[in-house]
């Protein structure tokens, strides 16, 4: 497993982190996405990174129409 953290410049309230966070878990070899509502421009994923990479992980969230950058993984 891998973990990335992706930092999102829009704001999300929290219906729409949970909608990008039900959307990225649909994503094959993810196997969890995290927000915290404390910091709800930061987001974890986790996936397996034998089948996908961290630019496919941060494509899928600019189909979401969101803009973020890799902070770490």
């Amino acid at each position: 497993m891998h973990t990335i953290l992706l930092r999102i410049d829009e704001d999300l309230n929290e219906a729409g982190m949970r909608a990008l966070q039900a959307d990225l878990r649909n994503v094959g070899h993810v196997t969890d996405v995290e927000f915290n509502t404390r910091t709800p421009h930061d987001l974890l994923v986790e996936f397996e990174e034998e089948h996908v990479s961290s630019m496919m992980i941060l494509g899928e969230v600019g189909k979401h129409g969101f803009h973020a950058d890799i902070m770490s993984g």
